[in-house]
Order: structure tokens, then sequence, then C-alpha cells
């Protein structure tokens, strides 16, 4: 009985290594193919690609959520929005800045952490 459990604990064991190591391989197909897409690129024009990517995204975002909610509450919501425009700009913003700095659109970043 001890045999067979010392079996199949080496069996998990061998079968958790080859997920590791399915999972090492496709983080460093991601990474490669990350770097390959920005190699040989200006870093400026990058930059400007996930400020802009980001900010058009969530403020069209931000728009279609404001213009349906407004729809269907017949107006009622619009002091609210008018309220948290600035709040939500000052948001996008960060997100846009944030976005510079990592060298990442926050775009990909929700598109990658996506459950489907």
């Amino acid at each position: 009985m001890k045999k067979k459990n010392k079996i199949e604990q080496e069996l998990d064991r061998k079968e958790f290594e080859n997920e590791i190591g399915r999972d090492l391989s496709s983080q460093y197909k991601s990474i490669e193919a990350h770097e390959k897409m920005h190699k040989d690129k200006n870093p400026y024009v990058i930059g400007a690609m996930n400020f802009f990517s980001t900010l058009f995204f969530f403020e069209f975002l931000y728009w279609m959520i404001k213009l349906n909610v407004n729809f269907f509450t017949y107006g009622f919501t619009v002091s609210f929005f008018a309220r948290m425009d600035p709040f939500f700009h000052l948001a996008v913003l960060i997100l846009c800045i944030y976005a510079v700095i990592q060298k990442k659109s926050v775009v990909e970043i929700v598109i990658d952490r996506w459950p489907f």
C-alpha cells in the first residue's frame, strides 16, 4: 500500500513539473513576442500609443456607460455624471501615465487578465 502511495506521489510530482514547464514555456513565448514587437521601435512612439490607446478606450467606455445610463433613467443621472466627470477624467489620466511608465497599455493588461 505504501509503495502504491509513493508511486502515485511520484506521478503527481512529475505531472506538476510538466505543468510548470508548460506554464514557463508559454510565459517565455509571450515575453519573446512582446520583446520582438517592441524591438527597434522608438520608445516615445510606443509610449504615445499606450497613452492614447488607454485614453481613447476608457473615455469611449465611460461615454457609452454615461449615455446608456442617462437614456434608461430618462436623464435623472445627468447631475451625477456631471459631478463624476472630473474624477473620472483624473483617474483616466493617471491610468494613461501608468501605461507610459509600465510600457504596456492598460487595455493589454485588462485583456491578459480576462478570464475567457
